[in-house]
């Protein structure tokens, strides 16, 4: 990487970390693209070289969760069974979103990838990484006989990424009155996982 394109990415990364901060402190709406240079120490200009929208700040930070998924995956194997590695999936996913994330964060990602026609619908992507752990769980458990496999593991993972979606949605608009992690494992044991066994298991 030359001195040129080192600069450029910190400027890119500078321009995200201050916008974030930014978005957690006023919100989203409040925030105009003149604070974030401002604050960033950039010329305004320099905003649109990285970012098309505001909103483009958002679904760097959610891809950044997948990078998360990435490194967490490892811990994974040392579960031995199918239910165990997708409850403690779970458990690390949802304590990141609410610890890491935070609900002004996720609030605004929901409310961009609805009412922004142009943004980028990141979060329902089933080409994120995301899809391909919950996926690797799921036929890691079809294969050792606890999950059902009369139903495609694609479809499956889709359903299960679905579905904890609208506990994440729930928490949101809930603003944080309760305790996401607790919530989404207890939620994956009583719901998910029987639903992944299937009848008559």
């Amino acid at each position: 990487m030359t001195k040129r394109q080192k600069q450029a990415q910190q400027t890119r990364r500078t321009l995200f970390e201050n916008a974030v901060a930014l978005f957690r402190e006023k919100g989203f709406d409040s925030v105009t693209v003149e604070e974030i240079t401002t604050r960033a120490g950039t010329a305004k200009g320099s905003f649109y070289t990285y970012f098309r929208t505001k909103s483009d700040i958002i679904i760097e930070e959610f891809k950044a969760i997948d990078d998360f998924y990435l490194k967490y995956q490892h811990n994974l194997k040392r579960y031995g069974s199918a239910r165990a590695r997708i409850s403690a999936f779970v458990r690390a996913q949802t304590r990141h979103v609410r610890d890491n994330v935070g609900v002004a964060i996720l609030k605004i990602l929901y409310a961009t990838n609805i009412s922004d026609p142009l943004a980028e619908k990141f979060l329902i992507n089933p080409q994120r990484y995301l899809h391909s752990l919950v996926k690797e769980i799921i036929v890691f458990g079809q294969e050792s006989g606890e999950f059902r496999d009369d139903i495609d593991a694609d479809e499956l993972t889709l359903l299960f990424n679905r579905s904890m979606r609208s506990v994440f949605l729930d928490w949101a608009i809930s603003d944080d009155d309760w305790d996401l992690v607790a919530a989404g494992v207890r939620y994956c044991e009583l719901m998910l996982i029987p639903a992944l066994v299937g009848a008559g298991r």
